[in-house]
């Protein structure tokens, strides 16, 4: 096994997951994959503690040497330099500044490679890599949730600038109607929204889905509109881009069943013909993309 398995790691708001991953395929070993909740709100040390035991766990039951390890990281985040910049988020705050790379080295004795990338452009590495993106050359990910994520790959290479790709090769900032596009494609829009129709205030937007599988108008109307509003955002990018495939991930992708025929509609409206495919890895494609990153800088430095 050895040198043929890297640990993939991603880091979300109340948790991280880690595994083994096969770099030969991209497959997450499902006897070496862990999942520890985070207070992203405690000290430093905390949650340091929390992310070494978890990736520690890997290391166990890997019973190997591992070549590397990949991070998913949100950003804000020197990744290249493994250093946190995340602040003013409500998260991870405590560790601004912190060289997290020399951190999790010294907590877990590891002396290889650690590497960091964009939790995003991670899951769509793992999408091109095993996922619905395989065999793509010009694909698109998109990230559904908290926010919008958009990761543009060509040649499963992220791209940052070029024809057809957003500034910084991001969407969530692009003008949309009154604001910028994460203001009406996000779960926040979502709830903001039905609070502000109904009167009601939700948790989650899965209680949202769960009103639109019982034919609530309210929710279907609210799914239909952000389907549009992701097709009006997207459309001019993927044809400039000539996108393949768009893949779709994030926890609102579950609700696909409700937003998809507004965007199919409104793409069909443009002339897009980019074919669009809802994740089925879940958080197995973060886990691989982040793999993909060790996977790369080894080739590279045989």
């Amino acid at each position: 096994m050895n040198n043929n398995y890297v640990i993939g790691a991603d880091i979300g708001g109340s948790h991280i997951t880690a595994a083994l991953v096969d770099l030969a395929s991209g497959a997450v070993v499902d006897d070496c994959k862990f999942k520890e909740p985070v207070n992203a709100a405690a000290g430093a040390r905390e949650i340091l503690d929390r992310w070494t035991a978890c990736i520690g766990r890997v290391l166990t039951a890997a019973n190997t040497e591992v070549a590397a390890i990949g991070i998913a990281m949100p950003g804000p985040f020197d990744y290249p330099g493994g250093i946190s910049q995340i602040r003013d988020v409500a998260k991870y705050e405590s560790l601004y500044g912190m060289n997290i790379r020399a951190a999790l080295q010294a907590s877990l004795a590891f002396s290889k490679g650690i590497y960091f990338e964009n939790d995003a452009s991670c899951f769509a590495l793992g999408e091109a890599w095993a996922g619905e993106g395989a065999g793509c050359s010009r694909m698109v990910a998109i990230t559904l949730g908290t926010g919008l994520g958009g990761t543009f790959l060509r040649n499963n290479e992220i791209l940052h600038e070029g024809k057809g790709v957003p500034p910084e090769g991001y969407i969530y900032h692009l003008p949309y109607k009154t604001g910028i596009a994460e203001d009406y494609i996000s779960s926040r829009w979502l709830l903001n929204e039905y609070h502000e129709r109904t009167g009601r205030r939700l948790g989650e937007v899965k209680h949202i889905g769960e009103l639109a599988e019982k034919q609530d108008t309210v929710a279907l109307a609210l799914f239909a509109e952000l389907g549009e509003a992701l097709g009006e955002v997207l459309a001019p990018w993927l044809a400039d881009f000539d996108a393949e495939r768009m893949v779709i991930g994030g926890n609102i992708r579950k609700a696909h069943p409700y937003f998809l025929p507004a965007l199919r509609a409104c793409l069909q409206q443009n002339n897009i013909s980019t074919s669009i495919h809802i994740s089925s890895r879940g958080e197995n494609s973060a886990l691989s993309g982040a793999a993909w990153i060790c996977r790369s800088v080894l080739v590279t430095h045989k």
